[in-house]
């Protein structure tokens, strides 16, 4: 008798890939932020409050949006 894996989409790969891009952004806006002093960004003064102010918060927000979908996954399941 053969066991068949399911096919259909597991919520922990969402989930993983969800925390990983919030962990990313925070790590993004700290560094970009001017938080890390000794560690600074090669990027033109002009270009920092664009990635704080819109992207940082944007990858943060996709990542919850896919962990809440794996976690939805996983329920359904």
């Amino acid at each position: 008798m053969q066991l068949s894996r399911r096919s259909g989409p597991d919520g922990r790969h969402q989930i993983r890939r969800g925390l990983l891009y919030m962990l990313f952004a925070g790590v993004i806006h700290y560094f970009a932020g001017g938080y890390g002093a000794p560690l600074q960004i090669p990027l033109p003064a002009a270009v920092l409050p664009f990635v704080t102010q819109y992207l940082t918060p944007l990858i943060f927000l996709g990542g919850l949006g896919l962990t809440l979908y794996g976690l939805f996954l996983r329920i359904k399941s």
